[in-house]
């Protein structure tokens, strides 16, 4: 499960999306992890028996009901009403403030396409601060360090987007191979490719490119 090389203090982010299954989820909910929910995420995990160890938002999605069950449980119920940042980026705020430095996120697409949109743009402005992950039922999603490489399977999708651009790709492992090419969103990106070797290595020089792969956790 290790999509970023870990450094140290872990967190999982429940967003307001599409979670995955309760299987995958379970697979990163560990002992020692700050559960962080970000405002309506609450209502989500609270159906799926998940104690958040803190809520973040502007709290205009939580129920009411759901803040008074968090709140018997000792929740840690932080309001922030400003709104020039989404409460997604409040809770990314908040692990880069408690020195958090790996984030695993759940529930950031699927809903609507402008907020996962709008996600993935979020994720831009942060991954480099934080070691960020999003994960789906069947993929997990990042933005690539400037050299990257991972085992996989052979035959499975991997789509590279630019966002918006990326400069002098360079693939090994991959059916559709680059070779110093450009990717730019509206004109050419790298979506539905697929692995031809259990290694697949990419880089680039500059520009920021988000990685979709398959994460086999089910």
């Amino acid at each position: 499960m290790q999509y970023l090389q870990k450094k140290s203090m872990q967190s999982v982010i429940f967003l307001n999306g599409r979670l995955p299954s309760t299987k995958i989820i379970k697979k990163f909910v560990h002992k020692n992890t700050l559960i962080i929910a970000a405002d309506g995420g609450a209502n989500q995990i609270k159906d799926l028996k998940i104690n958040a160890h803190v809520i973040i938002g502007d709290l205009d999605s939580i129920s009411d009901e759901n803040k008074k069950y968090f709140l018997r449980k000792k929740t840690e119920i932080i309001k922030i009403e400003e709104q020039d940042s989404t409460d997604f980026e409040k809770t990314l705020k908040y692990c880069i403030k408690k020195k958090i430095s790996d984030v695993t996120v759940f529930g950031a697409t699927g809903m609507r396409p402008d907020h996962t949109l709008n996600n993935f743009s979020i994720i831009k402005r942060f991954y480099k601060k934080l070691n960020i992950c999003l994960i789906t039922d069947d993929f997990a999603v990042f933005y690539l360090p400037k050299r990257f490489s991972f085992n996989y399977k052979s035959g499975e999708t991997v789509s590279l987007i630019p966002m918006p651009l990326a400069t002098e790709i360079k693939t090994k492992g991959l059916e559709f191979s680059l070779n110093k090419e450009t990717l730019e969103f509206g004109k050419r990106e790298g979506a539905l490719n697929r692995s031809n070797s259990d290694k697949v290595s990419i880089s680039f020089k500059e520009g920021d490119l988000l990685i979709f792969r398959k994460h086999f956790l089910v």
